[in-house]
């Protein structure tokens, strides 16, 4: 119950409130399992992950790599649960700006998903996405818009029409070919991820700000060029 009302908390944003209840799991599950049993390391990582956004990136490394090290030992290396980790990892490097870390653990987590899942799953999708992001951050526009579309259609094999996850990362193809000077495709690619997105999320969720941005920066340069 308390993982339940911490992810709740995370999933809408409250992450100092997501915090709390997962400590509280973290400390009876390690009581009752041991320092080093796999339902503690899931507690690990769920406390790392609401630290994360709030810049503790010390605190969270700590928990997430402790959590890595256990993971790999009972499962081995190419273990969807060690991608979560790593995942996190990858998300905690991105954010402080250690942009080769991240290109390193994003793409260590496409590995181990395309290997578990033969790769055709939603995972993968992910994982794409966010090593697009570092391409992002990096200003590679070009070297992110192929992950983002490969993304968006593994998307399209493994989740419902209109997920979530398809308008996010329609949104970040928006915005890569935003800076490519791609306006009419830019328009219709972030049109597309805010109309979705927002059928799904509060109206203050900082992917359809973004959305919006753009959006308002594509209609000032009209007449587009390309």
């Amino acid at each position: 119950m308390l993982i339940n009302l911490g992810a709740i908390q995370q999933d809408t944003g409250h992450y100092p409130e997501a915090e709390a209840p997962h400590r509280q799991a973290l400390q009876i599950l390690e009581t009752y399992y041991g320092p080093d049993h796999p339902k503690t390391t899931s507690s690990l990582t769920l406390v790392g992950r609401a630290l994360v956004p709030q810049n503790r990136g010390r605190d969270a490394v700590t928990l997430l790599q402790r959590a890595l090290t256990i993971r790999e030992r009972v499962y081995g290396p190419h273990h969807t649960q060690v991608a979560s980790t790593v995942n996190e990892l990858g998300n905690l490097a991105l954010v402080s700006g250690d942009y080769e870390q991240a290109q390193a653990h994003f793409e260590r987590m496409i590995a181990i998903y395309e290997h578990v899942y033969a790769g055709k799953h939603y995972l993968i999708g992910i994982a794409k996405s966010n090593l697009a992001s570092v391409y992002m951050r990096r200003e590679q526009w070009s070297r992110a818009e192929p992950l983002f579309r490969e993304s968006l259609a593994m998307y399209a094999q493994s989740l419902p029409a209109n997920h979530v996850n398809e308008g996010i990362g329609r949104i970040k193809l928006g915005r890569t070919l935003l800076r490519q000077r791609k306006c009419a495709d830019a328009a219709a690619e972030t049109q597309r991820g805010f109309d979705i997105v927002s059928r799904q999320a509060s109206p203050a969720v900082s992917w359809l700000e973004s959305a919006r941005k753009d959006l308002a920066e594509i209609a000032a340069r009209r007449p587009w060029f390309f």
